[in-house]
């Protein structure tokens, strides 16, 4: 009978021990499996346009100007081409003219970054709409402006924030000195084409390939 009872111990003390080994095998397994974590898909650019920065119909490569005070530092149009002369100083002439040479490129929509240092601070932001027009405020102010959905020989100003539609087309930047005094540096000025917010890094950087970057110099 002894012998009975020590048996059934033992088989009871067998098993538990099995028991919680099993367990913590399996404890251990499940601490040692990573998370899967989904890659992020890699940028794929598809964007085909060419842009470029011009200024009555030529294309602008390196700016040396004045930087006035209460008066223009520059005005530049955008037309989707690196042609060193487009034939017409006409804006919307010549940005429908190049347009019309791709297909299919509706969803795309420009854009400018702006940096320069002044006062001893490094300004650099997106220009993506009208907004921008105080953001370097007191230096200088932005102006964007729509040269192709116009009625030909009529007077029309920079757009305002209202005004902007899904047909809008930034064609055209002018850059208006303030207390541009201030300005330390050259005026870098990048324009680009766009569809969506994968074309931007994490910092807010255009990543694609359709732009165009100038230096604005002080004389």
């Amino acid at each position: 009978m002894k012998k009975k009872i020590l048996l059934i111990l033992i088989i009871i003390l067998l098993t538990g021990c099995t028991n919680k080994l099993d367990n913590k095998k399996e404890i251990e397994v499940k601490a040692k499996t990573p998370d899967i974590v989904e890659p992020n898909p890699p940028y794929i650019d598809d964007n085909p346009i060419t842009v470029g920065l011009y200024q009555d119909g030529h294309l602008v490569k390196d700016l040396y100007t004045n930087f006035p005070e209460k008066a223009d530092i520059a005005v530049l149009e955008v037309y989707f081409t690196n042609d060193d002369y487009t034939g017409s100083s006409w804006t919307k002439y010549n940005f429908n003219k190049y347009y019309a040479n791709y297909q299919n490129i509706e969803k795309y929509k420009i854009g400018f970054r702006m940096s320069f240092t002044a006062d001893g601070e490094k300004h650099d932001s997106n220009l993506l709409d009208p907004s921008c027009m105080f953001l370097f405020n007191p230096h200088i102010f932005i102006y964007l402006y729509d040269d192709v959905h116009q009625a030909d020989g009529v007077f029309y100003s920079h757009l305002e924030p209202e005004q902007v539609t899904d047909e809008t087309v930034y064609s055209s930047i002018k850059i208006t000195g303030i207390e541009s005094s201030t300005i330390e540096s050259p005026i870098t000025l990048t324009v680009f084409t766009y569809d969506g917010p994968e074309d931007f890094d994490e910092n807010g950087y255009y990543r694609g390939n359709s732009k165009y970057t100038i230096t604005i110099n002080r004389k």
